[in-house]
């Protein structure tokens, strides 16, 4: 489609410029807001994902604590078990000496409990743990069954945490004792028995992070006596595990598991956010890059509309003039139609100039526009050619005499005066030429020329008249109907021969 005949004939192209850079600045919006809001989901997704891992460090270094903690406190059952082991006993007085100094340097250690037999026979600290004593672990069901995973897996076995009768938490382990094929001799069974430890559960957990406050994470672990994700949370809350936790298991000597778990404080929906003023700068952004859009729209639809419109009248110049007559002229040899070329020149224009200036006379030519405009349809144009010319392309007429009719009244509104800002009145004349088309395959050019010879013609008549040229193909044509005309009718003499 040629230059600006997209929003030239139709109303509805009309509209869509009048709207088209409002849509194309709310969808250029619409796409930077979504860009924008990509780019931000984007951000808040990957700082989730690196808090997460951040999360996953701090069980780690949690999980190495609680390791190096619970290892070192293991270490006294399993010194004293290898003690025994190799000598086959361990007299009280030796036993009070040895786990003594060793319980010293640990403060996690509650009590060391001697078993040969699986039956409790020596304890130390004994203050506060008389009561132990004889306990035989086989008659007690929440101590059997650890005692004998010991004693098959020949491993020590924790478990716990569980509260204490002397208050707080505790941890237990039962390592069992198999003396050394030297010790036992020729016969006899190598079991010897039970090491039992107790550990302050509080002061382990403390020690490694999990009862104390890690800033800007809510840290728990569940899974008493190494039940895993099965077992209920022992150190934190068990809603930790509920908040879509990270979470990290924990293996327990002997078997099973504990599970560590840990969120941040504020919840997942709390971190990896973008600052507030970043979001806003970048939906700002958008809004500018939209109403940027808008602006560049409008701005280069002016510069179309200055590039095929007359600055003064606001009507079509002469290169939209030329574009819609060669469409015109195209529509009508398609659709097998007449229209007409209205050449319309201004006759006592040059004395307005003179008399009252030239913004005057540029008054004169926008009023003589909006009325040229005023007597056309919609479908027609009206176009300033230059100077005092004006031009009318009238699309479709139903017979030539219609076109000098329309010329006539366009004669009669410019004899009509203008009134001039002082409060005087100009007044001007008009002369129109009259071109028919199409004729034949006639050129532009040609066509034009016909018009230019008709106006030469009414402006040699004196001004305000309209001369019409139909073009050759009509002349041809008129002189042939003529012809016919004036042919005599055959006598019926002659007829009868």
């Amino acid at each position: 489609m040629s230059l600006d005949m997209w929003r030239s004939f139709t109303p509805r192209a009309q509209r869509w410029a009048a709207i088209g850079p409002l849509a194309a600045g709310l969808l250029v919006l619409g796409l930077a807001n979504a860009t924008a809001w990509g780019v931000i989901t984007i951000a808040e997704s990957k700082g989730r994902l690196e808090y997460r891992a951040r999360t996953q460090e701090t069980l780690v270094r949690i999980r190495d604590r609680l390791d190096r903690e619970l290892q070192t406190v293991l270490g006294v059952p399993e010194t004293v078990a290898a003690f025994v082991a190799a000598q086959g006993k361990l007299e009280p007085e030796l036993f009070t000496a040895v786990v003594a100094r060793l319980v010293d340097t640990n403060k996690h250690v509650r009590n060391v409990a001697l078993a040969p037999d699986n039956v409790i026979q020596t304890v130390y600290p004994l203050a506060g743990n008389e009561r132990v004593i004889g306990l035989r672990y086989m008659d007690v069901p929440a101590q059997r069954a650890a005692v004998q995973r010991a004693i098959e897996s020949r491993r020590t076995v924790v478990a716990g945490p569980f509260k204490l009768v002397q208050g707080g938490m505790g941890i237990s382990s039962r390592t069992p004792v198999f003396r050394t094929p030297q010790v036992v001799g020729g016969g006899g069974e190598p079991y010897w028995g039970i090491v039992s430890l107790t550990v302050n559960a509080d002061s382990l957990f403390t020690e490694a992070g999990l009862q104390n406050s890690t800033p800007g994470f809510d840290v728990a672990a569940r899974g008493s006596d190494a039940t895993g994700a099965r077992g209920a949370a022992f150190a934190g809350s068990e809603q930790v595990f509920t908040r879509d936790a990270v979470v990290l298991d924990y293996p327990l000597p002997g078997g099973g598991s504990w599970q560590l778990g840990a969120v941040p404080s504020g919840g997942w929906e709390s971190v990896g956010k973008v600052p507030v003023i970043v979001s806003v700068f970048a939906y700002l952004l958008a809004f500018l890059v939209g109403l940027l859009s808008y602006r560049l729209m409008v701005s280069r639809q002016r510069i179309l509309e200055l590039a095929v419109h007359d600055r003064l009248t606001g009507l079509p110049n002469r290169r939209l003039f030329d574009d819609r007559l060669s469409q015109a002229v195209g529509a009508a040899r398609r659709h097998g139609r007449v229209g007409a070329l209205l050449l319309i020149d201004l006759d006592r224009f040059k004395p307005v100039n003179d008399l009252y200036g030239h913004l005057a006379g540029d008054l004169v030519l926008v009023r003589a526009g909006q009325r040229l405009a005023g007597l056309v349809r919609g479908s027609d144009s009206v176009s300033r050619l230059g100077g005092d010319e004006f031009a009318v392309i009238l699309q479709e007429i139903n017979a030539p005499d219609e076109a000098v009719l329309i010329a006539g009244r366009a004669i009669e509104s410019l004899n009509e005066p203008v009134y001039l800002p002082d409060g005087r009145s100009a007044v001007v004349g008009a002369s129109v030429g009259v071109a028919v088309f199409p004729d034949g395959l006639e050129s532009l050019t040609a066509l034009f020329e016909r018009a230019d010879r008709a106006l030469y013609a009414s402006k040699k008549k004196g001004g305000a008249s309209v001369s019409l040229d139909t073009g050759a193909v009509a002349q041809a044509a008129g002189r042939q109907e003529n012809a016919t005309a004036s042919m005599p009718a055959p006598s019926s003499a002659h007829s009868g021969e």
